[in-house]
């Protein structure tokens, strides 16, 4: 037995062609052989809605501010939060049907809501997933030497490298995929399968040694995106791509999009038969912008529902329903700076960039000395009075 088969067993077990169970998102992110990190309960809730795994229905466990002063907070359930969104017109989905995915996620919440940590989970887990698999490549009906991608597209450089840190920690820490790393750099990284190992050899004996499983971090140009078979695409940060060219949204969806169609599994016995559903995952989660562009034409199209939106999971969530460890002080610094940027950075909200600035009725209240406005009222009666007379 080579030294590549002695690893692959120690480390994982998993068959090349037969795999092994795999476990719900929740569970692989949490547990101490998995990525061992601990979610925020809503979260949670976002999550499991797009995987289609079962809410909570006892413990109140997600607090629900009614504002971002963080003075009056409900607790509720992870069923009873999803219920709410949906009440408040900012989810498409009032209760999770376990099993039933939502393969497309349009996710708008706040600054600070963890959405590259959310993006590094989502792509730790699909590469879990596939590795997992075996042989992914026979699975979706694939030839041997085809690579499997998983996509994050980022505004620029620097944005992908956050994401790739996120993501690359999650690879470094996770006993689970030791067995399997082939070799990481600044823009991807590359593992190989169990059929890999069994085929080509360990990348620990041969550097050599195909990997066909790529964990890839790009910026937004539409032109470097087709071509290879994506099983998810991530776009991080949408709303934020330039208005038009190359790397506009529009462009960046249109060009990746379509490599996601491949993923469906086939009939082992022959390939071209699809036995279920596409499995490709397109993820567009920002913090909003205005009330127009892609982002905002992906969210409005969910929330409409019809035939089109099935598929699609859409959540609108303010940073201090995400993310309670952000301190109101924090909330208020950001609000007296800049009050309209504060509900569209912070609160998640699409801005139709003719509101005005006052947002809440007791703010202009505070304003108002009550002695000099009744002075005031008092005499606008007698003026009134005079001129009826």
């Amino acid at each position: 037995m080579s030294l590549g088969d002695l690893v692959q067993k120690s480390v994982t077990g998993i068959d090349p062609d037969k795999g092994r169970p795999i476990v719900d998102i929740i569970t692989f992110i949490e547990a101490p052989w998995g990525l061992d990190f601990k979610l925020f309960p809503a979260q949670k809730v976002i999550l499991k809605a797009h995987y289609g795994v079962a809410l909570d229905t006892k413990d109140k466990v997600v607090a629900v501010p009614d504002d971002w002063r963080l003075e009056n907070i409900t607790m509720m359930t992870e069923a009873e939060y999803l219920r709410h969104l949906y009440d408040e017109g900012r989810c498409n989905l009032r209760k999770v049907v376990p099993g039933d995915e939502r393969r497309e996620m349009v996710l708008a919440v706040g600054r600070r809501s963890g959405k590259t940590s959310l993006s590094a989970c989502i792509a730790a887990y699909e590469t879990y997933k596939l590795l997992s698999k075996g042989d992914p490549q026979a699975y979706y009906g694939l030839p041997g030497s085809d690579m499997i991608q998983i996509t994050s597209v980022a505004t620029d450089k620097d944005q992908a490298g956050l994401l790739y840190q996120g993501v690359s920690n999650h690879f470094r820490k996770c006993p689970f995929f030791k067995g399997y790393t082939a070799n990481n750099t600044m823009s991807y990284a590359k593992f190989q399968t169990p059929k890999d190992i069994e085929r080509f050899g360990h990348y620990t004996e041969d550097q050599k040694a195909k990997a066909s499983i790529n964990v890839t971090f790009k910026s937004c140009v539409a032109k470097g995106l087709r071509g290879a078979g994506n099983l998810v695409v991530i776009l991080d940060e949408v709303a934020h791509f330039v208005d038009s060219g190359q790397s506009s949204a529009d462009a960046v969806y249109g060009a990746i999009k379509p490599s996601l169609s491949a993923f469906s599994p086939k009939d082992p016995n022959d390939h071209r038969i699809p036995t279920g559903d596409v499995e490709g995952r397109m993820i567009s989660i920002s913090s909003p912008m205005g009330r127009q562009g892609l982002f905002f034409k992906l969210f409005q199209m969910g929330m409409r529902g019809g035939e089109i939106s099935k598929d699609m999971l859409c959540v609108q969530a303010p940073t201090w329903e995400v993310n309670p460890t952000v301190p109101k002080s924090e909330y208020m610094k950001q609000y007296l700076k800049d009050p309209n940027e504060f509900f569209t950075e912070y609160g998640a909200e699409f801005s139709d960039r003719t509101k005005g600035w006052i947002e809440e009725a007791r703010d202009l209240e505070e304003c108002i000395d009550p002695i000099c406005a009744h002075k005031w009222l008092v005499l606008l009666v007698n003026l009134i009075s005079w001129e009826l007379t």
